[in-house]
C-alpha cells in the first residue's frame, strides 16, 4: 500500500456515507477483512461520527453489528421531548439506554431536552459514560431554578473525568454561583457557553458572574443574548485565576453599572450608560494577559451599546496578547442606518505587532491607516472614502506587509486598490471588493484592477462582490490569468448570456473554483450550472439565487449531469434564498467536504 493510511481512511468514509439507508457501517468490517495491513493499522484510525435523535436512526446504526463501539454517538433528545406518552420514553431509554443495546458508553455528546432531565440519571457514574460535550436546555419559567435542581441533584451525574464543553440554555435568571460550585471539580471543562433561544431578543440574567473565577480551567467562554453587569464581569476578568483565551459576547445586554465611588448609574434603559459598560469591559481587556480572541457580536439584531472608536485603538496599542479582533455589531439585515462605534477626532496611532485578524464593522475611520510600524495582520479592510490615494505611492507607507487577505470597500474609486496590487507582496493571494451595498450596480471600470492582477503572480483568489457588468466579466476570464485560480463574481445574466459565459469559462483552464450570487431567475442558474459541469478543470462549483419567485427549472437534468461529473466535481453547493438545493445529491456525494467543516 503505498498511499498515506489516512487516505484510505476517508476513502472507506465516502464509502459509508454512500451506502444506503440499514446497511450503514458495514464498510468497517469490509475494512478488517481486505488485509493484515488494513485490519491493524487502517481500522483503528476509522470512527464513527453518527446523530441519534429518533428510534429510526437509533435502529439504523445497530444494524451494524460489528464493532460498533468505534462510533462517537451524539444523542440529540430535543426531538424525542415531543413525544408527551411516557410509556414512549421509557422504551426508548430501557431499549437503547440498558441492557443488550447499551450506547450510552458510545455517546460522547449529549444534547438534553427541556423536559428530560431525569435522562441525566442514565448517564451517572455507574454507566460508564464519557461525555465531552454536554447542552442542557431550561425552560420552565415556574418552579425552582435550574441551579437549584442541580444542587438538589448534587453530585452532578456526568463523570468529571472526560466533560470538556458545556452549553446552558435557558429561559430564566441563572445564577452562576451556584453553576460555579457544582462544576468546580470538572477540571477537563475548558468551554463554557451560556445561551439563550426564545422568541424575545433578550433572554436570561446572569446574576453572581464574578463567581465564576472558581472555574480557572476555562479557556474559552461564550455569552449568547444573555444579561449581565458590567462590574461582576469586570471583576472575574481582573482576577488571577481568569485564563480565558477566547471570548465571544454576542448580542448581549449590560445592566446598570457602578462608578468607582459606589454611585449607581441608573436606567438600564439608557443606551449611554450601556456604552459606558461596554468601555469599562473593552478597557479590563486591554490588560488581559490570556485572551487571545474576541469576537463582540450582534447576530440577533438587538439594540447594542455604542463604543468610541478610540476605546478599540487603545485596546490595540495596550494588549500584546490578541490575535483576533472582531466587532461585527450590525444586525442581520445589514441596512441599519445606526452605528454603533462612534468617534472624537482623533490623532492616535498604532503600534502593535501581536495582532493578526481584525475586522470592525461601521468604523468611521479605517483603522489600518493608523499603524506607524509594520503590523502581523494575516486580513485587512480598508474604507475606500477614509483612504487618501496618495498613501500608497510610496510602498514603505504601507504597514501591513504581512496581509493574506485584503477586502476594499470603496465609493468611487479603485484607485489605492491598484497601488496595493502594485507593491506585490508575496503573501497576498486574496481580493475582495465590494461596496456598501453590494446590489448597486456601479459604472466603474474593472479593467485597470484586472490589469494589475495579471501583473501580480501572488494572487490567486479575487472575488467581486459587488454587481459587475457581464461584458466585464467575460473579458476577466478572456485574459486567461494563468495564476487566477478562484473566482466569485456578483452577476445578473439573461438567457443568451448563458452559452457565452460557459464557453469562457470552458476555455479558461486555469480557473478551478467559480462562486456566484446572483437576482437573476433560479432556472438560469440551473442552466447556467449545466453547462459548468462540463467544464472538467473546475472543481467547485457554488451558486446563490436571490430571486423570490421560482420558475420552473430543469434540476432533473442537473440531477443527472452532476452524478456523471462526480470524477471532477469536489465541491458542490446551491442555494435559493437561504434554502439550499438538492440536499440527498450534495450530502450524498460530498458529505466529506461540507458536513464536516
Amino acid at each position: 500500500m503505498n498511499f498515506p493510511r489516512l487516505i484510505f481512511v476517508k476513502i472507506f468514509k465516502y464509502f459509508q456515507y454512500n451506502e444506503p439507508d440499514g446497511r450503514w457501517y458495514k464498510v468497517y468490517k469490509l475494512i478488517s477483512l481486505l488485509n493484515r495491513e488494513c485490519r491493524y493499522f487502517i481500522a483503528p484510525l476509522f470512527s464513527y461520527k453518527i446523530t441519534i435523535d429518533d428510534f429510526s436512526t437509533v435502529k439504523n446504526f445497530l444494524k451494524f453489528n460489528h464493532q460498533y463501539h468505534k462510533a462517537e454517538l451524539t444523542l440529540d433528545t430535543k426531538h424525542l421531548s415531543i413525544f408527551v406518552v411516557e410509556g414512549i420514553l421509557n422504551q426508548f431509554r430501557k431499549i437503547y439506554l440498558s441492557h443488550k443495546y447499551n450506547i450510552i458508553p458510545l455517546v460522547k455528546k449529549l444534547i438534553i431536552g427541556k423536559y428530560l432531565f431525569s435522562w441525566l440519571d442514565y448517564f451517572g457514574p455507574k454507566s460508564s459514560s464519557q461525555i465531552e460535550s454536554l447542552e442542557i436546555r431550561y425552560k420552565e419559567d415556574r418552579g425552582e431554578g435550574f441551579e437549584k435542581y442541580l444542587f438538589k441533584n448534587n453530585p452532578f451525574p456526568i463523570s468529571p473525568d472526560h466533560l470538556q464543553t458545556l452549553n446552558i440554555v435557558s429561559n430564566r435568571d441563572l445564577d452562576v454561583d451556584l453553576i460555579s460550585q457544582i462544576f468546580q471539580g470538572y477540571h477537563h471543562l475548558e468551554k463554557l457557553i451560556f445561551s439563550y433561544r426564545g422568541k424575545y431578543p433578550i433572554g436570561p440574567e446572569l446574576n453572581k458572574f464574578e463567581k465564576l473565577s472558581v472555574l480557572s480551567h476555562l479557556s474559552h467562554l461564550e455569552l449568547d443574548r444573555v444579561i449581565i453587569s458590567p462590574n461582576e464581569f469586570i471583576e472575574y476578568l481582573s482576577t488571577t485565576t481568569s485564563n480565558i483565551e477566547t471570548l465571544i459576547l454576542n448580542s448581549i445586554q449590560l445592566k446598570d453599572i457602578i462608578d468607582n465611588n459606589n454611585n449607581d448609574i441608573n436606567n438600564s434603559n439608557n443606551n449611554n450608560n450601556s456604552s459606558i459598560g461596554l468601555d469599562f469591559i473593552i478597557e479590563q481587556i486591554s490588560h488581559s494577559k490570556t485572551i487571545k480572541t474576541l469576537k463582540v457580536l450582534n447576530q440577533y439584531g438587538v439594540k447594542f451599546p455604542s463604543i468610541d472608536i478610540n476605546n478599540i485603538i487603545d485596546l490595540i496599542n495596550r494588549n500584546s496578547t490578541l490575535e483576533t479582533i472582531i466587532y461585527d455589531t450590525n444586525d442581520n439585515d445589514n441596512y441599519n442606518p445606526s452605528t454603533s462605534i462612534t468617534s472624537t477626532i482623533s490623532n492616535d496611532t498604532i503600534n502593535n505587532q501581536t495582532l493578526k485578524h481584525l475586522k470592525i464593522n461601521q468604523s468611521p475611520i479605517d483603522i489600518h491607516t493608523l499603524w506607524i510600524s509594520n503590523s502581523n495582520l494575516r486580513t485587512i479592510r480598508i474604507l475606500n472614502e477614509q483612504q487618501p490615494i496618495s498613501l500608497f505611492e510610496n510602498p514603505q507607507t504601507f504597514h501591513h506587509q504581512s496581509i493574506r487577505k485584503l477586502h476594499f470597500q470603496f465609493t468611487t474609486t479603485l484607485q489605492s486598490l491598484i497601488e496595493i496590487i502594485q507593491i506585490n507582496l508575496p503573501t497576498l493571494t486574496t481580493i475582495k471588493i465590494s461596496t456598501q451595498y453590494n446590489r448597486k450596480q456601479y459604472d466603474i471600470d474593472f479593467e485597470t484592477i484586472f490589469t494589475a492582477i495579471s501583473n501580480n503572480n501572488n494572487i490567486d483568489s479575487i472575488s467581486i462582490k459587488c454587481s459587475i457588468k457581464i461584458e466585464q466579466f467575460l473579458r476577466l476570464i478572456e485574459r486567461n490569468i494563468k495564476h487566477l485560480r478562484k473566482i466569485h463574481v456578483n452577476l445578473e445574466f439573461t438567457a443568451k448570456d448563458i452559452e457565452d459565459i460557459g464557453s469562457k469559462l470552458n476555455q479558461n483552464t486555469n480557473i478551478q473554483e467559480f462562486s456566484l450570487e446572483s437576482w437573476s431567475e433560479y432556472r438560469l442558474i440551473v442552466d447556467l450550472v449545466i453547462l459548468l459541469l462540463e467544464c472538467k478543470h473546475i472543481t467547485s462549483i457554488k451558486c446563490h439565487c436571490y430571486e423570490s419567485h421560482t420558475k420552473y427549472a430543469d434540476e432533473d437534468v442537473l440531477a443527472q449531469d452532476l452524478k456523471l461529473n462526480l470524477d471532477h466535481i469536489l465541491n458542490f453547493q446551491i442555494y435559493l434564498n437561504n434554502h439550499k438545493r438538492f440536499n440527498n445529491i450534495s450530502d450524498k456525494y460530498f458529505y466529506s467536504i461540507q458536513n464536516n467543516k
